[in-house]
């Protein structure tokens, strides 16, 4: 019994201080010019107004009281339990290790900065709910969709940072601050 107890415990230790996963050259925007927005004007907000909620206000939550969570009880986690990972252990990725991008099998998107450095991942638990992890995987924010499919950005007290990501119009998202303005930072 106590063998197994240590095995357990090793594993579990082995899981738990594995790195995160390594760049997919198929998400990487520095091989893959069409994922990098310095280099696709298709993708890149400053030169597509439909994906810019400064110009486009369907996509702005400080405009659209129907994308807004302090508006909207169905999308606040903080008045819907059913969005709510904190309050679920199901939906945590605390609980669901499928989730972790330190998982052999994860599937997931990387999270990118200003300058095409990877910054972290975000793994999708449903349509309706993303979780956005560092670059040492750990878990730091995650996501609610919105009816505009925009996806807004709460820290782990449930809170709406403001932030909130836009769909790129191709394969991924932009990140966008409380002030609508991009960060730069994008996810692929």
């Amino acid at each position: 019994m106590g063998r197994i107890f240590t095995i357990a415990c090793l594993l579990l230790f082995n899981f738990v201080t594995a790195k995160a996963q390594i760049l997919d050259n198929r998400h990487n925007p520095e091989i893959d010019f069409n994922l990098n927005p310095t280099h696709n004007n298709s993708i890149h907000p400053d030169h597509n107004s439909t994906i810019n909620p400064k110009l486009n206000w369907n996509i702005n939550p400080l405009k659209n009281g129907l994308i807004n969570p302090e508006k909207v009880p169905g999308i606040n986690p903080k008045t819907n339990a059913a969005v709510n990972p904190l309050e679920n252990e199901e939906m945590s990725p605390m609980f669901s290790l499928s989730l972790s991008p330190k998982n052999d099998h994860w599937h997931g998107m990387y999270v990118f900065d200003t300058n095409s450095n990877l910054v972290g991942y975000l793994s999708k638990y449903s349509q309706e709910l993303m979780f956005q992890f560092d670059k040492d995987a750990k878990w730091n924010y995650f996501y609610v969709r919105t009816a505009k499919g925009t996806y807004n950005q709460f820290n782990l007290s449930g809170d709406w940072t403001g932030s909130f990501l836009c769909f790129d119009s191709m394969i991924g998202y932009n990140i966008f601050d409380k002030n609508c303005s991009w960060t730069g930072m994008y996810i692929k």
